[in-house]
């Protein structure tokens, strides 16, 4: 079952963790408390064993280790405690080996029962017999169950620690968490790991209050937008219901019924590219696209447009790779950037579309658009993407043209298309000396 709240979990983490340090700590004083005394009883039985070599006779010795004489065939000749005759050789044993090689040897063999251990010191003498003395040992399980009732005891008080230290940590972490501010997290001072996801939601709340913004400017902008051709549209038709009006005057009414309901059409498709864009729901999936052919496709739609501007458009393509992408949306936002090209140049400007692959941190695919036109300002060009925003308002307002005054999203489906592709877009500009937009495309 998966635990839910954050003040058990560190709860039972920290008792987990204060008991897992008590038995290491256990286990190791335990295993050093057991080698210590080890060594002390190695340390009385080699001091007994060069004290016995040093007597003529030493068979009467009463003491309560045993003592045992092998010749240098490893036959038992004398032992205090057993007949030596009942012996087996002793040659094969480790203490007897190591003794004749080494002069003195250590060892210790465990029992049948594991519960006792028996300890060897051997001694190689001057006649060539090996001096052995042995005494047993409990082995460290004994000294466990020895111990039981204080490591019981010592278990307790580390249960007790560690859960009053448990308690203490887990509802500290808690209370910090709860004393945070969310909505001004960047006022908080808390741990320092907590930092990182106080950042995270202070980029959320910036984000989020950046993007209500934008929602209120665009809420503003739409009902702008829809309101001035629909107010015309209205104002039109209701000197036409009068009946005041002449043919000529009805005609030329009609005429401009007729653009302000098609610049009304314009603008509601570029809301629901915007939005499809801004909400991701784009249904169609991504396919290989030549850019070439869109932009072969957009300069022919656009031909009759340039003509009537006096504008040339000129395709240069240096690469044949595909991207991945809605063709759609490219298409879209390749026909934005040229159309504006064409409609914010000079009278027999020119246009210039360039397709190449260009080697970054990785190979991109760069789409360029270059006019000779009036160019953008370098504070314009901070919010040519925004939303409604166009460069030369005084000039939509006065024209009559649908395709000149255009909907101000133009730009703006550029940016979000491009983001949608993880496209790059950038624009240099300067006044009298035309633009140029560039597109960069991952391969």
């Amino acid at each position: 079952m998966k635990i839910k709240s954050l003040t058990l979990r560190i709860f039972i983490n920290t008792m987990l963790v204060g008991v897992a340090v008590y038995f290491a700590c256990a286990v190791i004083f335990i295993d050093s408390f057991y080698k210590y005394f080890e060594n002390q009883i190695f340390s009385e039985l080699e001091n007994e064993c060069d004290y016995l070599s040093l007597l003529p006779n030493f068979t009467d010795v009463k003491t309560e280790n045993r003592i045992t004489i092998i010749d240098f065939r490893g036959k038992v000749i004398f032992d205090n405690q057993t007949n030596p005759a009942k012996m087996e050789n002793h040659a094969s044993r480790a203490e007897f080996i190591e003794a004749m090689e080494k002069g003195s040897a250590k060892v210790s063999r465990y029992s049948s029962t594991m519960l006792k251990k028996t300890l060897y010191f051997a001694k190689k003498l001057q006649n060539g017999t090996v001096l052995r003395i042995s005494c047993q040992q409990y082995t460290s399980g004994v000294l466990i169950f020895a111990l039981s009732q204080p490591l019981l005891c010592l278990l307790l008080l580390a249960l007790i620690i560690s859960g009053v230290a448990a308690s203490s940590l887990s509802k500290k972490i808690a209370d910090s968490i709860e004393k945070i501010d969310f909505d001004n997290p960047e006022k908080n001072e808390t741990f320092s790991e907590f930092k990182p996801f106080i950042k995270r939601i202070s980029d959320e709340n910036f984000e989020k209050k950046q993007r209500e913004e934008i929602r209120r400017q665009f809420s503003a902008n739409v009902s702008h937008e829809l309101k001035t051709p629909l107010t015309s549209i209205s104002g039109f038709a209701e000197i036409m219901k009068s009946g005041s009006v002449d043919e000529k005057t009805m005609r030329n009414f009609s005429q401009d019924i007729y653009n302000e309901s098609q610049r009304l059409i314009l603008l509601v498709n570029d809301i629901l590219k915007l939005s499809k864009l801004d909400e991701e729901s784009i249904t169609m999936e991504k396919e290989e696209i030549c850019i070439e052919e869109i932009c072969r496709d957009v300069i022919k739609s656009l031909k009759i447009f340039a003509q009537r501007k006096n504008v040339s458009i000129e395709l240069e393509s240096l690469t044949k790779d595909c991207i991945k992408g809605v063709p759609t949306v490219i298409q879209e936002m390749i026909f934005n950037l040229v159309e504006n090209a064409i409609k914010y140049n000079k009278e027999n400007g020119k246009v210039f579309v360039k397709i190449e692959k260009v080697e970054r941190e990785k190979p991109y695919l760069k789409l360029l658009v270059k006019d000779t036109g009036i160019g953008i300002s370098e504070n314009q060009q901070e919010r040519i993407f925004e939303r409604f925003y166009r460069i030369d308002k005084s000039r939509a307002k006065d024209t009559k043209s649908v395709r000149t005054t255009g909907t101000g999203l133009g730009l703006s489906i550029v940016k979000h298309g491009a983001k949608y592709h993880n496209a790059k877009v950038s624009v240099k500009s300067k006044i009298g000396e035309g633009s140029e937009f560039s597109l960069m495309f991952p391969i």
